[in-house]
């Protein structure tokens, strides 16, 4: 029969933990959870501690039923319904806080404990990081060292409840890794998960208002990491990650079109579809892994100018599409050319489409075009012009450019504020361009990155929300051709990138006095610094491969690392298995082998006596597991009295050797081995 559940009542010590516990975890909701949210639930928890000091019960269940109700209508109401994570979670946190304000019971908090379980792994729909998994696992064995306390009837140290924790954890390490890494990875999503929030998700804008973009200069968030087949970094200046192409404009604003011309539909080119790495190089070409952070877009960062895809779609205007869930970080491999070859020969465009505008040039606007035409013998030339006047007239770069105001936009940016970030120069260039009569549109994506572990054997490119940069492209003698012109105002931008810019910044424009300075300091650190960088570099590594082989764990990577285990069979599901099924029945048999009886270890005093015992088996004793050395001693005598003094000898020595407070020599071990070696004894029989 089953046994009886306890009945008990917890130790108040271990619910105060369990309340500490609790809090834990409202404090780290509150960077996530709507403010009406995370203040109700701390209002349910200081309710519930109060009655925990002064030893009270839970309000009564209309109260409860009250409570509940207003938590349901505020998720509701806040977030809008039930889909997304932070509506799960916050609902999660109300849960646990609800269900801690009315336990009483034994039952109760064991329910509580679960709830706790499961807001503990939901804090991996939003950071998977090293640190994270950290943080997890010491919630995780704290929780379980609470639940040891409630259990026990008996009061119980927290530190020997951690213990245990820990033990109960430590025995399932083994087994939870072995399943991660052999058990058969699924392919698709599942439907109970949250969807990515969209107030949370990271996406470049399908639109580019001048002022807007330069907003993302300050922010930290990683966007994807590049790992080059063999360490092949291109230059820097060659960097240009293309994700969305921008052909119209609406006053000085520019939108993504999601759908071609009829005409431009034949421009989608066949791409190879990469499956892994090991993809046969071509001269040329750059052959790499993208690690992506989680992102709503399904346009996604390939290095201009993409000539293979693994799973995307190449849209006309040279893009790539992904259609799959992207709710999560995922990983994709890429094929780039630094040339512009991509498009097919005999390829036609809409002019028309790419010298629309929904603007006219003022008067001095058109005054300067006028100037620029006569100069001009060709589009060539007239982008050069364009360029040359950007470089030349004063113009600043700058992460806080003044505002525009309502009208006029480009107008007041060519000759009065001349300050922008690069979507004022993208915007201004391809604008000025179309009113020239040449075909422009602008690209939006990154540029640069970070070059992590430059000098090792394995470095790998890292890409933030702050490397965003648009730039623009002209159509000249069949081809786009790309011009960024960011490069005439601040090349420091594209020849150290965007951590080198923000090193030189100084509030208002770059170019103060201690800009060379500042550049020197950042490309060549020196003390603490370079060794700071360097403790960076390597925990970002340790991230990186944490991310490729543990968090972006999927079926691709596990084929990958069964390659990398020798194992190339054909069949991976009967691989896995195979594996899978032998690793387990080996670690379940330690296990068990752990379990069964060991041999006492007995030491030398111990094997001497033992020998003394069996010379008493041919007169059929025995000595008895609960019977004393000093007992054997008098029931031997009585069986052989002519012996009685060895006996006596023997045994007043092994009592000495087993149980003398003094320290044992070895002359007293040697004598007693003689008497035990020289003792015969005859069957009287």
């Amino acid at each position: 029969m089953p046994a009886t559940p306890p009945r008990h009542q917890p130790d108040r010590g271990a619910l105060l933990q369990l309340a500490a516990i609790i809090g834990v975890a409202l404090v780290m909701h509150l960077k996530i959870a709507d403010l009406w949210i995370g203040g109700f639930a701390i209002i349910i928890f200081a309710i519930k501690v109060i009655a925990l000091f002064r030893k009270a019960g839970p309000p009564n269940k209309i109260a409860i039923v009250l409570l509940t109700i207003t938590s349901l209508g505020m998720v509701i109401f806040l977030y809008g319904g039930w889909n997304g994570q932070r509506a799960g979670i916050s609902f999660l946190v109300l849960l646990v806080t609800l269900k801690f304000l009315e336990s009483e019971a034994l039952r109760d908090y064991f329910v509580v404990c679960l709830i706790l379980y499961f807001l503990a792994a939901s804090s991996f729909l939003f950071n998977s990081s090293i640190f994270n998994i950290l943080i997890v696992t010491a919630f995780t064995l704290a929780i379980t060292a609470v639940l040891f306390q409630i259990s026990n009837p008996n009061k119980q140290r927290p530190i020997k409840a951690l213990k245990q924790s820990a033990n109960i954890v430590i025995r399932a390490l083994p087994l939870a890794i072995l399943f991660f890494f052999l058990f058969p990875r699924v392919h698709g999503a599942f439907g109970f998960i949250p969807s990515l929030d969209k107030a949370q998700s990271n996406a470049l804008s399908d639109a580019l208002v001048a002022g807007e973009m330069a907003q993302a200069a300050f922010n930290e968030e990683l966007a994807f990491r590049v790992n080059f087949k063999d360490g092949q970094i291109p230059k820097r200046q060659d960097l240009y990650w293309r994700v969305k192409t921008m052909p119209i404009e609406r006053d000085f604003t520019w939108e993504v079109s999601r759908a071609p011309v009829s005409s431009e539909i034949s421009a989608s080119i066949a791409m190879q579809n990469l499956a892994t790495l090991d993809t046969q190089d071509k001269q040329g070409e750059y052959i790499y892994s993208i690690l992506h952070e989680p992102t709503t877009d399904t346009l996604l960062p390939y290095l201009d100018y993409v000539a293979g895809t693994e799973g995307g779609r190449v849209r006309f205007d040279y893009s790539v599409q992904h259609n799959a869930n992207l709710g999560s970080s995922f990983s994709y491999i890429g094929r780039s050319t630094l040339t512009p070859s991509l498009t097919p020969n005999g390829i036609q465009i809409s002019r028309q489409r790419y010298i629309n505008t929904n603007s006219t040039p003022t008067a001095r606007t058109q005054a300067l075009l006028n100037t620029i035409r006569q100069k001009a013998n060709s589009d060539y030339d007239k982008a050069n012009l364009v360029y040359e006047y950007i470089a030349n007239n004063g113009f600043a770069y700058s992460l806080t450019p003044p505002s525009l105001g309502e009208e006029n936009f480009l107008d007041r940016f060519l000759f009065e504020t001349k300050t922008g970030y690069c979507e004022h120069y993208a915007s201004t260039f391809t604008t000025l361009m179309r009113w020239l009569g040449v075909p422009a549109r602008i690209v939006l994506g990154y540029q640069g990155g970070e070059i992590i572990n430059e000098n090792s054997d394995n470095p790998f490119l890292e890409v933030g929300y702050k490397d965003a940069h648009a730039w623009s492209e002209i159509w000249i003698d069949g081809e786009w051709l790309r011009v960024d012109p960011t490069t005439a105002v601040s090349s420091e931008r594209i020849d150290y990138g965007m951590q080198a810019v923000m090193q030189l910044w100084n509030d208002e424009i770059f170019g103060s006095s201690a800009t060379a300075t500042a550049l020197s300091d950042y490309l060549n650190p020196s003390g603490a610094t370079k060794y700071w960088r360097q403790f960076r570099d390597q925990w970002k590594s340790v991230a990186f491969q944490w991310n490729k082989w543990v968090v972006n764990y999927d079926a691709k990577t596990q084929l990958e690392l069964l390659k990398r285990l020798g194992f190339n069979h054909g069949n991976q599901l009967l691989t896995l298995v195979g594996i899978l099924f032998i690793c387990a029945t080996t670690l379940m048999l330690f296990y068990f082998l752990r379990l069964l009886p060991k041999p006492v270890k007995r030491n030398k005093e111990q094997a001497i006596y033992l020998k003394f015992l069996a010379k008493f088996k041919k007169l059929g004793i025995h000595k008895d597991l609960s019977e004393t050395p000093a007992e054997f001693s008098s029931r031997a005598i009585a069986a052989a009295p002519a012996h009685q003094n060895e006996i006596e000898t023997i045994t007043k020595q092994y009592l000495q050797l087993r149980y003398g407070a003094n320290a044992v020599s070895g002359t007293l071990i040697n004598s007693f081995k003689k008497h035990v070696q020289a003792f015969k004894i005859k069957n009287n029989n």
